[in-house]
């Protein structure tokens, strides 16, 4: 007899927050909010500046 687990993965979107606190036209889409960090940290130049959050941005979904 075989068991299978399946790893079900959020899939959150998470806006990054620019040095000034303005929210900006970049979502990254990560399991969590260490994922969307890091992802921020590869993206750095198409962000602009050093200083940034990453919030999560709360649009509703299936789960609210």
């Amino acid at each position: 007899m075989t068991t299978e687990t399946k790893k079900i993965e959020q899939s959150n979107t998470y806006n990054v927050i620019d040095s000034m606190g303005r929210p900006t036209s970049i979502y990254i889409i990560a399991s969590n909010i260490k994922e969307a960090c890091a992802e921020a940290k590869k993206r750095q130049a198409e962000i602009g500046s050093a200083y940034y959050k990453v919030k999560r941005a709360y649009n509703g979904g299936v789960r609210g």
